[in-house]
């Protein structure tokens, strides 16, 4: 039988790499494999704890990270692979990108991971004061208020095709980008860099 450790894991994987607590819980009652007992919010966070570096429970075992820093509820999976659980959902048009729908659904995968995204948004915020698009300037706060605090997407710039094997995510590697410039960019094969997006606006504009 899973241990508490094991459980939050398979948790976390069937929710997508991260969460907060109360849907940690919710997807406990609803699939969870231990035994129901009462307690199981103060086992599922004992877990999380034991298994975070950031938690004063820290046990030596490195299994989940605290997304917003400590107090906040919200857990990421560390060893998160996204295609490995099957949640990347592709369009018709992303099938058929020329790189394949192996490496498509790499790339994304590296743009889901939560852990070295929220360290690239933190250097971000840390340089510029706030987050915002690096291609339009597009602030997801200034229009939508609290609801569109610290969400901005994160785009890789570097294909996979083009990676060498073992090679690993740097946050340098990742630029943030608002919704319609991160669809514009993997719109085009091969995808459009930042610069050439920039252009792009740049020459639309003039034609207002």
């Amino acid at each position: 039988m899973n241990t508490w450790k094991q459980e939050c894991v398979c948790l976390l994987e069937r929710l997508g790499g991260h969460a907060y607590l109360k849907d940690i819980y919710q997807e406990y009652l609803d699939y969870g494999t231990k035994e129901y007992v009462k307690n199981y919010t103060a086992s599922i966070r004992d877990a999380l704890e034991k298994g975070s570096r950031e938690s004063v429970k820290f046990d030596g075992e490195e299994l989940f990270y605290m997304v917003d820093g400590k107090n906040k509820g919200h857990y990421g999976l560390i060893n998160f692979d996204p295609i490995k659980t099957d949640v990347i959902d592709l369009t018709q048009e992303d099938d058929e990108f020329s790189e394949g729908r192996k490496l498509l659904k790499r790339h994304i995968a590296r743009e889901r991971n939560q852990l070295v995204i929220t360290k690239a948004k933190q250097r971000f915020k840390q340089r510029n004061g706030k987050l915002f698009c690096e291609i339009c300037g597009f602030d997801f706060q200034k229009l939508y208020g609290e609801l569109g605090d610290n969400f901005i997407e994160a785009h890789h710039i570097k294909p996979v095709s083009e990676m060498q094997e073992n090679e690993k995510t740097k946050i340098e590697d990742i630029i943030m980008v608002c919704s319609n410039c991160h669809s514009m960019i993997h719109r085009k094969k091969p995808w459009l860099t930042k610069d050439k997006l920039k252009s792009i606006i740049k020459g639309g504009n003039k034609n207002d």
